[in-house]
């Protein structure tokens, strides 16, 4: 079997944001280290309720054959990917996002479905970030109107929620005025003088054709519902956890610690978010009044659950399906 390599990212000595991140992610780790109290940390994550734990861990997982599913949804009216293929090159994209700089898991998704072109599939991934902004984007204006939430938040969130309305309107757009762009596009390439115009014009169709799957009623439908769903078991595995750690737990620290996790993924932060995940956690939870100790505990174990599990997930199911993540050719045509 021919392994599928990942592409080569810029040299680290030139890419400011890996270094940016670690200088952030040293500095989140500094502060914890100084500010924490260790023992109680240490104490609290072994008198956690780990039967709660493993509950959280279900629920979390439950979500992964939600997101295949929703992902699979987008592809119709075109031939559909076999699920468990699908479901493995979902989690090898997660795992390489995480790890690696501008999203990279996101072309290795594309690449490695072979039943679309490559912009198809990002098409269909632009479709499921929508979906998942617009969730976040909702919980954002709910949370807004709690006024016992800091001023701190606000401002990140009020521009979260700008971010999405110009994402949303730009999505939107391109659905509606697919075959008015196509056209233009095709004017413009029968007059550029070099070779590959309509190669750039069919990508761009190509793109324009899988977000048009939106425009059935029954897999936006069905999408949205799932989004819901998909959101809400991410609110009850922060539930459950805090229960765990020993935080009375509340609906509202478990919405706002999932939308300000969200928020962090545009802070530069090293490889596993490291750090920076656990800092913002706790400066989330203290806001609920919830001690270092208590929401460092929580930090430390949502961070396993949430990114070094998927990590993990993600290279067994490269290995196994022969993807080699330190290769540097990768064939994106189309």
């Amino acid at each position: 079997m021919q392994s599928t390599p990942l592409p080569r990212s810029r040299p680290l000595k030139r890419d400011w944001r890996f270094w940016l991140g670690i200088l952030l992610s040293v500095a989140s780790v500094a502060w914890l280290l100084f500010t924490t109290n260790w023992p109680a940390t240490w104490t609290a994550l072994k008198s956690a309720d780990y039967g709660l734990v493993a509950a959280a861990m279900a629920l979390n997982l439950s979500t992964i054959p939600l997101r295949s599913a929703r992902w699979r949804l987008t592809f119709l009216p075109q031939k559909l990917p076999a699920f468990g293929r699908l479901t493995a090159i979902m989690l090898i994209g997660q795992a390489v996002n995480v790890i690696a700089p501008a999203r990279l898991g996101d072309l290795l998704r594309a690449s490695l479905v072979k039943e679309e072109s490559v912009s198809y599939v990002l098409g269909t991934q632009v479709l499921q970030s929508a979906l998942d902004l617009l969730m976040v984007a909702a919980l954002t204006t709910l949370l807004l109107f709690q006024l016992s939430l800091p001023a701190w938040w606000k401002g990140s969130a009020q521009a979260l929620l700008l971010t999405s309305g110009v994402t949303f309107a730009g999505v939107i757009g391109l659905i509606v005025a697919r075959q008015p762009v196509l056209r233009f596009l095709t004017h413009l390439s029968a007059r550029w003088p070099w070779q590959y115009g309509h190669r750039a014009v069919e990508f761009v169709a190509q793109f324009l054709h899988s977000l048009n799957s939106f425009r059935n009623p029954f897999v936006l439908g069905v999408s949205l519902l799932a989004s819901v769903l998909i959101w809400g078991i991410y609110g009850a595995v922060n539930y459950l956890l805090l229960a765990a750690v020993g935080v009375q737990p509340s609906l509202l620290a478990a919405f706002f610690l999932l939308v300000v996790l969200q928020l962090s993924i545009a802070v530069p932060s090293s490889p596993g978010r490291i750090g920076v995940y656990h800092y913002l956690s706790v400066l989330a939870l203290a806001v609920f009044g919830v001690n270092n100790a208590q929401a460092l505990s929580f930090a430390i174990i949502l961070h396993l659950i949430s990114i070094i599990m998927p990590i993990v997930l993600g290279a067994i199911l490269a290995w196994l399906m022969n993807v080699n993540l330190d290769s540097s050719a990768w064939q994106t045509d189309g």
